[in-house]
Parts: structure tokens; sequence; C-alpha cells
């Protein structure tokens, strides 16, 4: 059976032209993780989505819905980028449960492939949440960290049309009731450890001028020092103007940045930063980046600087009360962290890839 896949323009605002197709195309969007990691902790709204769903000099986004009966089952993305050669296309596929073994997914794979091999992207990627299973047939991460359920339908699908599992990342939350005290405790103990040298910074919102050049640096270094396994990965490059523009989707989009950063006195360096998104509506937060830069680890700074985002969190937005994040399950230091924090698993995130035959090679 075929199906046609629609393009969903991204609409200026959620009152105009395309909204109601925009919408569907989210609804499917949180229906589908919602089902994976039994809650709603992922969910996020249409008017949170709509601007970091445009695309901007970075990234060129395209979205497509395939309808049974005028209604949206099943959707995809594609996101490429442009200034950014050897970099791989990032590719999203859903479809709703009901709707599942019809080719569907197989339809809109297709045609999102299609358009990252037009691009001349060496590699097609995907990050897929899955469920939580224990026991069965096991796909190990080559890694040597995590593993997932191969019964799992996101996997049977991935591997059905040539992806290959490279890396597992596992999806937590922290509870935030009754976390004041051991909060402190931490925090305490690794500013100890920190020692004079290291001072915090926190802001709410858009990033102060005086640190946009700092804050570009450690944006540059997430994508060269964050654990990425066999994905294809290549530098992406950011300045002041790049970090305005993001916080300003952001802003756009209703949700608020809390980002604490790490300064090294002597050199008036920012040396890492945590940030945390706090949701427009909703009771469950977003962990962003963390990151501490290479020559400045083993002083406890990435302890330091998440006891001090969430310290904040609980004073600024008294309504939150979960978080979640993302951590490879390889990144040890980081999930030693998170576990110390009160972070418990909830889920996993696989990073799977299809490399990309050039003719000639």
């Amino acid at each position: 059976m075929s199906y046609f896949v629609d393009e969903v323009i991204v609409p200026e605002t959620l009152d105009g032209p395309g909204a109601d197709d925009f919408r569907a195309f989210v609804t499917v969007r949180n229906t589908v993780e919602a089902g994976v990691v039994g809650n709603d902790v992922l969910t996020m709204q249409a008017h949170e989505l709509l601007p970091a769903f445009r695309s901007n000099p970075q990234r060129a986004r395209r979205l497509f819905t395939v309808s049974v009966d005028g209604a949206p089952v099943g959707r995809a993305m594609v996101t490429t980028r442009p200034l950014a050669a050897g970099a791989g296309a990032d590719l999203v596929v859903d479809v709703l449960p009901a709707y599942r073994g019809r080719g569907i997914g197989a339809a809109l794979l297709d045609h999102v492939e299609g358009i990252g091999r037009a691009a001349g992207a060496p590699a097609l990627q995907s990050f897929v949440a899955h469920s939580v299973v224990a026991g069965g047939d096991r796909i190990a991460s080559p890694t040597g960290y995590g593993d997932l359920p191969a019964g799992d339908p996101g996997v049977r699908f991935l591997r059905a049309h040539g992806f290959v599992l490279e890396q597992v990342a596992r999806i937590s939350v922290l509870e935030l009731a009754g976390l004041e005290a051991r909060l402190a405790e931490l925090r305490a103990a690794a500013q100890a450890a920190a020692g004079d040298e290291y001072r915090l910074h926190t802001w709410q919102g858009p990033t102060p001028a005086e640190w946009l050049d700092e804050l570009a640096v450690l944006r540059t270094r997430m994508s060269t020092d964050a654990p990425m396994a066999g994905m294809t990965v290549v530098p992406d490059p950011w300045d002041a103007e790049r970090v305005v523009a993001h916080d300003d989707r952001h802003f756009a989009g209703g949700r608020t940045v809390l980002t604490t950063a790490v300064e090294h006195a002597p050199t008036g360096r920012l040396t890492g930063f945590s940030e945390i998104e706090i949701p427009s509506s909703g009771a469950t937060a977003h962990q962003g980046d963390t990151l501490v830069l290479r020559d400045h680890r083993g002083h406890r700074l990435g302890m330091l600087l998440k006891a001090a985002v969430t310290q904040e969190l609980l004073e600024r937005a008294p309504q939150i009360d979960a978080v979640v994040t993302f951590n490879a399950e390889e990144n040890r230091p980081m999930l030693d962290v998170n576990e110390a924090l009160g972070f418990r698993p909830m889920g996993f995130e696989g990073a799977w890839q299809k490399r990309v035959e050039v003719a000639g090679e």
C-alpha cells in the first residue's frame, strides 16, 4: 500500500495559515513519545516547538505527515546543516501505534532519507526514545555501555531499514520535592573541592552581553567534547550572534532558560555551564547542555554546576516538580553526578546511523 506524504509548512504564528497542520504534527510527536516512556514528561506544546522547528542559517528543517481519513497518523522531520559540509542529516519518523505495520513509517522514512541524501549528508542519523523492557533479546551498544530491547518497535523498524545502533543514552528524571538539603550539601562539598579559583554566575533568560563570546566557546565545544560514540560529527561553530538568536528562539516559544556558568577567576574565562529549560506550562523542566572544559575537569565542577542550577530552579520556579535529562551511558562522570543528585532512569534513547554510500567509494 502506498501513502501520500504531505509537507507541513511551519506557520509564522499559531493563529495563521498552516497552524492546524503544525498542531497535528506536534500531537503525533507527543502521543508517540508519551506511549514509549509511559508518561508526558517529554511532551512539548506547539507554541514552544514552533520557533525551534523553523529553519535558520545553521539548520534547515522540513516537516511531513501522512494522513488517514484526513487525520495525520505519522510524522517525519529532516534536519540538515547547510553550512557544515560533512555533517549528518538528522531524521525523525513517528507513527501512531494503531497505524503501524501498514507501510506508513517506511514511506515517511524513504521520503526524508531522499532529502538527506540529496543534501550530500554522509550519514543519516536518528535519535529515538525506546521503551524500558527488562530481559529478552537485547541489542548492545558498540560502546560497551547500555543496550536496548530487540523487540522494541523503534529498534525493529530502524534495523529493518539498515540503521545501526551507535550509542545508548539514559533518560532520567529528578523529583524535586524535599531536595533542598541534599542540594546544599552537595554544592558545598563541590565548592570546597573546586576552591577559590572558581566562581559561579547565574542568569535567567538571555545570556548577558559580557558572557556572549564565552558561552559561544562553550557551545562550540559541546559539538566536539560530548561523547557521541561512532556517530558522524563535525564541529558546530558558535559566535555571539548565534547565541543571541538561540536565546531569542527560546523566548519566542515561551520557554525560559536558567543558566549557571563557572568562571576561572585567574583568567576570567568561563570553563563550564549547565542550563535548565523551564516550560511555559506544565511541571517538568528539561535539563539542557552541561559541559566542563577538559582542561578544568577533576575539580568537581560538574557537580557544582548542576547542584547550583537546580537550587536556582527551586527558588525561581516553584511550580516545577521534576527535571528530565539525557546522558550517554558511557558518560560515567556525569551519570555519577546525576545519581548523587537523585536522578533515576525512566527510559533510553538510541543513537542510530546509516552511512550513505558515495559513488566511486
